[in-house]
């Protein structure tokens, strides 16, 4: 532990020049307290924390935790106030540090040119230090109630992106007239009339425009607009509205009759002067273009007119504006909750006063605006300081990965399948509107997380400290790859980027349902009354009783209904008969689920049941063009276009379709339903769920808590002040199965598997009730399609389920003895007339996934159990890659192995080291039902 210097007086020391070092980076953990206090110099009183640090190359060391001595870092002045910030834990950076040696204790202290940053891993958006200065209260309320879709927000979107259009060379009529029709459906929310907003935007850009045209630039003079910055030194990310000559510019819609910026504003300019110095750059001056300016008439206003305000960028302001992030990245990484009182924010002058009273009133929180209203029930207080913990330790796992952006090396990157490396850079093409689409050539056959699609980061070699810019994966094939962007970049790289946008609306959903919701629908979820149903007298499925039962359920629930399918059983038949009775009710319906895949599948259902009843012309799915499946194109809703036909498209829909996360954006908010029906559900957070439910007045929850669980990147903890990872991994669906077992049923005749196969699933996770739903099922081998006979396979693999044992290797993630083994099985199988389209291979690793894709053809499909489950194959093919550790996801958790062993159709075989899975006892038993 660090002691504390009992001697209030500090006198020069006199360094030997030999020992003397100034321009230190200092880096570690916080050992112990830190305490601040006041001493005297020869210069007078002044501030001192002295902080005990493990320094990262002691991190490093081979040695116990205990043997770490830590070294003494002397804050001074300004910066004890971040001093206070710190716990023992967290992560402190001082740069340009001096050495600070007292006899035999070397220590550090910051200097003139020091910066100190509070865990510098957690990057902080460059607009939450904006909103913070207004008020840290604010800062809290916009990350949990979101941002609303209103006009003035939709308005500065619009003339920002009109401002990057002008500086990419756009002409402003086209550009106003393309961007204001692409917001078509938003306006048409809002009930704006486009012209009106053309003309309202035309004001703000001419600002712009005339500003372009002063002459100030020259031919010599580059520009960037909506820049990605990153610093890996001061914690700080963002997109600058513009770079002018090296200087930050950014764009305001307001107005502003001061010679001087807005505070505030000039604290976000002064963020991306420190971003562009790490870069490279020499900031002294920023620019703030105030556009409503231009707009004003000079008879009526007085004050200082011009839109563009210039000012100097002094070293004061922008270590003041590190202090700000540390105050952030401090509150976020000890999940502090923001009272109002940390700024300096006079609440009666708040347009959110009001707001901030209600919610500290309902959630029993401390606020500098005091409180209104009786606090909700202590269970459901306890209930939201749970979950948006475990949401915040969900961020913070965001922003780790983050952090591994410049932590790891481009080789550990592609080894951890967040990154696509070696390519080629082939040509770039510049596109209408200026933005760019860019090729590059794959030199390797390495398989990452990265889909058509997706949003990455492009660079040049390296993500944060080249030139990188966020780019759109268009097509994404074996040999190349085609990217689009707003600016040009030689791609030599492609990273995943990680976003905050799904715990984000977590957040606002868990908000929403808590402080806005229905007491009747919070008193069935929290267990204080039991769902209630009408009594459906109609047969809905005549050959299925366990899903008409459940058909019965969803029309019939006032509250909610639970459907349990396993695999195989008919869930989507059974989801799309439910829609089409709630659509003959005249009901609107909300048809949600986890992933783009399974909205689609069960689209496609519910269009086979409208078509028949000739009511599939009020369909609409929501989604990107990319994340919606081809032939379900047709029904996709586009935002662009005329305001008011797009939204009765939208309005008139009796049936949307949509994934949770949209369900949580600004469009999807606006609308409500009579009933929400999520697919996957077992594969949600409760938060996640709450996305859709929150927009319908009852809800049916589809899906079976024996398989995948959701998705959670945070560890979590077992101690009362740690969020549990089980607070996310628990679905809502498994949690009212266990609450309100009568709202439920479950499906127990499954259409996919051969007897055989189905056992071991159905004994093991479904209490041996889940059977073939026919003999022919039941009985269904290989032989049964055209042109392929057993008779032609070895005698080990005639029947439905087999075993061949591989010796294990030592390699945890990869086996190359299974993989050849593999293939060899995929050749046996085609000399049996099996088609390669017929067969699947699942892995446990991404690494082994490709291991194996390089064994076999290319038309075999091969990939993890996470991207199997809700596919299935005539045959499967399981790599366990198994050492005598047994470790990795399919091991620690047994429903992966259901959803391994439940995909094939006919033919199942498993592929592992016999003695390390039967160290296991699930696994010891899964052998004894292939061996025997």
């Amino acid at each position: 532990m660090a002691t504390v210097i009992a001697s209030a007086t500090v006198t020069d020391t006199v360094f030997d020049a030999s020992v003397l070092t100034i321009g230190v980076d200092v880096r570690g953990t916080v050992a112990d307290e830190v305490e601040v206090r006041s001493v005297s110099t020869s210069h007078g009183e002044s501030e001192l924390a002295e902080v005990p640090l493990v320094r990262t190359e002691d991190d490093a060391a081979d040695r116990p935790s205990d043997d770490y001595e830590p070294t003494t870092v002397t804050l001074w002045n300004k910066w004890t106030e971040s001093a206070e910030l710190l716990e023992p834990g967290m992560e402190l950076l001082v740069t340009d540090a001096e050495i600070d040696d007292y006899g035999a204790e070397t220590g550090f202290k910051t200097t003139g040119d020091s910066y100190v940053v509070v865990e510098p891993s957690f990057l902080v958006d460059v607009t939450s230090i904006r909103n913070w200065t207004e008020c840290p209260r604010l800062y809290y309320l916009n990350k949990l109630s979101g941002v609303p879709l209103n006009y003035p927000v939709v308005k500065g979107t619009l003339v920002h992106e009109v401002f990057g259009d002008l500086l990419r060379g756009r002409d402003l009529e086209d550009a106003i007239d393309a961007r204001v029709e692409e917001r078509g459906l938003q306006l048409g929310l809002l009930g704006e009339d486009p012209e009106s907003v053309a003309e309202d935007v035309r004001e703000n850009a001419q600002a712009i425009e005339g500003w372009l045209e002063q002459g100030r630039l020259t031919e010599e003079d580059s520009w960037r607009s909506e820049q990605l910055l990153i610093s890996e030194t001061f914690g700080i990310r963002g997109r600058a509205d513009a770079i002018r000559r090296g200087a930050p510019v950014e764009l305001k819609t307001g107005k502003n009759l001061k010679k001087e910026p807005r505070f505030k504003d000039k604290v976000q300019a002064a963020c991306y002067a420190l971003l562009l110095e790490e870069h490279g750059g020499d900031v002294d001056t920023g620019t703030l273009l105030y556009t409503k300016n231009s707009a004003l008439d000079r008879n009526e206003e007085t004050g200082d007119l011009t839109p563009a305000k210039e000012f100097s960028m002094g070293n004061g302001l922008l270590k003041y504006v590190v202090r700000l992030r540390n105050e952030i990245a401090a509150a976020e990484v000890a999940g502090d909750v923001p009272t109002g009182y940390e700024g300096n924010a006079k609440c009666e002058y708040c347009f959110e006063q009001d707001t901030c009273m209600v919610v500290s009133g309902r959630l029993d929180q401390e606020s500098k605006a005091g409180q209104i209203g009786q606090p909700l029930p202590a269970e459901e207080r306890e209930y939201f300081e749970r979950f948006s913990r475990a949401i915040e330790a969900e961020r913070r796992a965001v922003h780790r990965e983050y952090a591994k952006l410049w932590e790891q090396d481009a080789r550990e990157r592609a080894d951890d399948d967040r990154a696509l490396i070696d390519l080629e850079f082939v040509e770039k093409r510049e596109l209408e509107a200026g933005r760019w689409e860019l090729r590059a050539r794959r030199t390797g056959g390495a398989t990452s997380k990265l889909r058509e699609g997706d949003l990455v980061l492009a660079s040049d070699g390296h993500p944060v400290r080249g030139q990188s810019e966020l780019a759109r994966i268009e097509r994404l094939d074996e040999d190349e790859v085609v990217l689009t962007a707003d600016e040009p970049v030689a791609v030599s790289r492609l990273d995943v980027y990680p976003s905050e946008l799904t715990t984000d609306r977590l957040l606002v959903a868990l908000h929403d349902l808590l402080l806005k919701g229905d007491e009747r629908r919070k008193d069935v979820l929290f267990d204080r009354a039991n769902p209630e149903f009408e009594t459906i007298d109609e047969t809905f499925i005549d050959n299925n009783d366990a899903q008409n039962d459940a058909v019965e359920m969803a029309v019939g629930a006032r509250d909610c209904a639970l459907i349990h399918g396993p695999p195989g059983t008919g869930k989507t038949y059974t989801i799309a008969r439910a829609v089409r009775a709630m659509v003959d009710r005249g009901e609107r319906v909300l048809l949600s689920a986890f992933t783009n895949r399974a909205v689609d599948n069960v689209l496609e259902a519910v269009l086979e049941q409208l078509d028949s009843a000739g009511a599939d012309d009020r369909i609409v799915r929501v989604g990107s063009e990319s994340g919606v499946r081809e032939d379900m194109q047709p029904y996709r809703l586009e935002r662009a276009g005329d305001p008011e036909t797009r939204l009765a498209e939208l309005e008139d829909a009796q049936v949307v379709a949509a994934t949770t996360a949209t369900c949580g954006s600004r469009i999807m908010k606006e609308q409500s339903f009579d009933a929400a029906l999520v697919d996957e559900a077992a594969q949600l957070t409760e938060p996640g769920t709450f996305a859709a439910t929150n927009l319908a007045d009852r809800f049916v929850l589809v899906g079976d808590h024996e398989q995948l669980p959701p998705v959670v990147q945070a560890e979590g903890g077992t101690g009362s002040d740690e969020p549990r990872a089980a607070d996310l991994t628990e679905s809502l669906f498994e949690r009212l199965v266990d609450c309100h077992p009568d709202a439920g049923v479950m499906l127990d005749r499954q259409y996919r598997m051969n007897q055989r196969i189905q056992a071991f699933a159905s004994r093991e996770f479904y209490d041996g009730q889940l059977r073939p739903a026919e003999p022919e099922v039941a009985g269904r081998t290989v032989d049964d399609l055209e042109g392929v006979s057993r008779d032609a396979l070895p005698a080990t693999l005639r029947d439905p389920v087999a075993f061949v044992d591989v010796e294990g290797e030592s390699s945890q993630y990869t086996d190359e003895a299974e993989a050849a083994r593999v293939a060899e099985l995929i050749e046996a199988y085609e000399d049996a007339g099996l088609d390669r389209a017929d067969i699947g291979v699942i892995a446990p690793f991404r690494a082994q996934v490709s291991t194996i894709s390089s064994h076999v053809p290319a038309d075999v499909a091969v990939d993890t159990v996470d991207r199997f489950q809700g596919s299935s194959k005539e045959l499967i093919i399981v790599s366990f890659t198994a050492t005598g550790s047994l470790e990795g996801p399919i091991f620690e958790d047994y429903r992966r192995i259901n959803v391994a062993l439940t995909r094939p159709k006919r033919a199942l075989v498993l592929v592992g080291d016999s003695r390390a899975l039967s160290s296991d006892p699930v696994y010891g038993r899964m052998l004894e039902w292939a061996q025997t």
